[in-house]
């Protein structure tokens, strides 16, 4: 993990449309953006149109950790989820806070985020093992509860494996 402001240093942008897979440099927003949410703003507010329906191709999903995540002790793994919910209550941007290791993992695997756009023609899951991402079929996964796809994944890869 690089110790510049605390992050890994990249970003990983999901294009579930075309399938590909790039990384953006967190230092493109860490000097001016604090955390998670204030970077995941910012992504948001640059591409994602008022007028973008939450269910829209063109709507985004962001996780994003924060400069501390990872460290412990000091609110050691804590990380965002941001977009435009599809709650008819809430239809607008809004982020959610989370703890538990998935956020340090996602850290230490060299991520300090991924952004989420586009739709896929079949079922995809995103696997990131030592630093490398790579989209996954998940056609056996379809239709499963979230408790099923959990165990089902960590028997595939292993029981140390983080599912979010």
């Amino acid at each position: 993990m690089s110790s510049e402001y605390g992050y890994a240093g990249r970003i990983l942008r999901v294009d579930l449309s075309s399938g590909r897979l790039s990384d953006v440099p967190t230092s493109r927003y860490a000097e001016r953006f604090l955390g998670g949410r204030g970077i995941s703003a910012k992504v948001y507010w640059d591409e994602v149109p008022p007028s973008v329906k939450p269910l829209d191709e063109a709507n985004k999903l962001i996780v994003m950790t924060g400069p501390c995540c990872g460290f412990t002790g000091i609110g050691g793994s804590r990380f965002e989820i941001c977009g435009k919910s599809p709650s008819l209550a809430t239809p607008y941007f809004s982020s959610c806070n989370f703890g538990g290791s998935w956020g340090a993992y996602l850290k230490f695997a060299g991520y300090d985020g991924i952004i989420v756009e586009g739709k896929s023609d079949k079922p995809v899951y995103l696997s990131i093992v030592d630093g490398k991402a790579e989209l996954k079929d998940a056609s056996h996964l379809w239709g499963k509860t979230t408790l099923e796809t959990r165990a089902m994944l960590k028997e595939q890869m292993g029981s140390a494996t983080r599912v979010l």
